[in-house]
This record gives structure tokens, sequence and C-alpha cells, in this order.
């Protein structure tokens, strides 16, 4: 019983977007100013993050690089984003598992990510994925 409680609860925290804005981490991604992200401004933000969590500049991130951002649970980021599972990831895994929150971001499904939208699923959980300001 506890077991399915605890993956009920590990699946609802990781599939909800989260609720860190570190503008320390990435620059206002809201490039444009007009109050949403758009997918490319999205995009832009988390290659930012995916380039910084890149220690050694290979192309690829390792559990250990992952690891040195003491916010990220990383055995469910690797889960979430390690698409041929060979415990590394890569930047074209990084980017379809990045596309992918994005479109979960976008309730509405036009291609923005305004600030109510961002607000609806807040959670305590951290993500690289959702790490943006307005």
């Amino acid at each position: 019983m506890m077991k399915k409680i605890f993956t009920v609860l590990m699946i609802i925290l990781f599939s909800v977007p989260c609720a860190f804005a570190a503008e320390g981490i990435l620059p206002k991604s809201d490039k444009n100013n007009d109050g949403k992200i758009s997918q490319r401004e999205y995009m832009d933000a988390v290659t930012e993050t995916f380039n910084q969590l890149d220690k050694n500049k290979d192309g690829m991130l390792t559990r250990e690089e992952i690891q040195s951002n003491d916010k990220i649970n990383v055995d469910p980021f690797i889960k979430e984003t390690d698409a041929d599972n060979d415990g590394r990831i890569i930047k074209k895994e990084y980017a379809q598992a990045a596309l992918k929150k994005f479109k979960q971001l976008d309730k509405n499904k036009n291609g923005f990510i305004d600030k109510h939208e961002w607000s609806v699923d807040r959670s305590p959980a951290y993500s690289p994925f959702t790490l943006f300001t307005f």
C-alpha cells in the first residue's frame, strides 16, 4: 500500500510544472517582453540550462554533472529525460524532453506559456525544464 502511495506521489510530483524561477540560473526568458514565453524563448532558456549543467562541455550530461545541482532530484530527472536509458543525457534527448514539458505547460495550446499557465500547477519540485522568468 505504501509503495503505491509513494508511486502515485512521485508521478504527480514530476508530471506537474515546477515552481522555481531562478534568474540567477537563467536570464529573463521573455526576450520581447510580451508577457508570455514562446516555444523559441523556452527552448533557448532550457538550452542555456543544459549548457550550464554540462560542466565538461562534452555535449552530454552525466549523473555527476546533474548531481552538481543539489536542487535536481536526479533519478526522476534522468528517467524523464534519458530516452535511450544509457545513463547519459545528450542535447537531443534534453531538447525532446524540454519540448514535451513546454507542451504540458502550454495549457491552451496557443504556442505560448503565459504567467497564468505558469502559475496553475505550482509544485515544490525542481526541473531544469521550468527554470525561467517573465
